[in-house]
């Protein structure tokens, strides 16, 4: 987050911020002193907690960065875990809601394949507090497009939720779509109540 962002994500970025007690300042879309401050508390922050519980590959670090705290904590657990015994990558963490909108016109208005079936303020993506993993083999990244892949993610999930699954959901035990890549904080399981506490610039987790 930086100071040439266009409004809206500037003002994504303070709700962001002040729902994580980083930003006290008003939610008005105007970068500000107070907006730099943020951030500057909000990485120094990730610096500590990387030393504390562990550095990934560069992809995964950059995932990370993007979440909140606590959402960075559960990651790091998580990568420390699943990568006993699978080359995991984070692939994806935070995205406003243009970026999220943006994934959402794809296959619809926009060409491609459809990647998501949540508008932006629909996805847990939106509030810094999921992430999407990859299982590579061989350096070949599995889509999970054949059984084999599948069974893969399947395996993953096995190994985590054991021992996190007081603190994190997982997309593939969801009901009507799965997404055996996805990985959320348990406090995202009420999208309108995150959505709600956001654009207020209040705390969700």
């Amino acid at each position: 987050m930086s100071s040439p962002l266009l409004k809206p994500d500037v003002l994504f970025a303070q709700r962001l911020m002040s729902s994580a007690g980083y930003y006290k300042g008003r939610l008005d879309g105007d970068w500000s002193i107070a907006m730099d401050k943020a951030e500057t508390d909000f990485n120094d922050d990730y610096l500590k907690l990387r030393g504390k519980l562990g550095q990934f590959d560069p992809r995964s670090e950059k995932v990370i960065a993007t979440l909140l705290p606590q959402g960075q904590d559960a990651a790091r657990k998580f990568m420390a875990l699943a990568t006993t015994k699978f080359d995991v990558k984070l692939l994806s963490g935070l995205r406003t809601y243009a970026e999220q909108n943006a994934l959402y016109a794809q296959g619809r208005t926009k060409k491609g394949p459809k990647v998501t079936n949540a508008r932006g303020g629909f996805s847990n993506h939106n509030f810094a507090i999921a992430w999407d993993v990859g299982i590579f083999v061989n350096g070949k990244y599995l889509t999970g497009r054949n059984a084999q892949e599948e069974q893969q993610y399947k395996d993953l999930a096995a190994l985590i939720m054991p021992k996190l699954g007081d603190v994190l959901s997982w997309g593939g035990n969801w009901k009507s779509i799965k997404d055996r890549p996805h990985y959320q904080l348990k406090a995202g399981d009420d999208v309108t109540k995150c959505r709600k506490l956001l654009e207020r610039g209040q705390a969700y987790v």
